[in-house]
């Protein structure tokens, strides 16, 4: 079961990343657990806080995030797939979690849930 939810990110991840139609992008994956009690609503909102306030920060509307939930298996876990256009506009977005608001909006989701694992993609298109 592990095995296939792996083939399957790593089968969409591409396809997201070129969703925007760039030739490259820049893609971090974060591996995480609701925590008890939790909602995925509340994930959601919270990274559509999130979302908002790095494109806002990085002045580039192409900042995109995904949350990839479980079909089959394990309900409680989840992956964000968050895209860049390039490693400046990641660099920047990471910069702001630094400010209040990105303080903020980390601790939410801290308190929602336990991201153990992530990772850096550089994404090119094959065309």
């Amino acid at each position: 079961m592990r095995k296939l939810l792996l083939i399957l990110i790593f089968l969409i991840t591409p396809g997201l990343a070129l969703a925007d139609n760039h030739d490259s992008s820049i893609v971090e994956m974060w591996k995480c657990k609701l925590k008890d009690g939790k909602k995925m609503e509340d994930v959601h909102a919270n990274n559509k806080k999130w979302l908002a306030m790095t494109r806002s920060v990085t002045g580039n509307d192409e900042v995109n995030s995904y949350i990839l939930t479980t079909i089959v298996g394990s309900q409680g876990m989840f992956q964000f797939a968050d895209i860049y256009p390039d490693m400046a506009t990641w660099s920047k977005a990471k910069s702001a979690e630094d400010t209040e608001e990105g303080t903020a909006i980390e601790a939410m989701f801290d308190e929602l849930s336990d991201c153990t694992d992530n990772r850096l993609y550089n994404s090119k298109s094959s065309e």
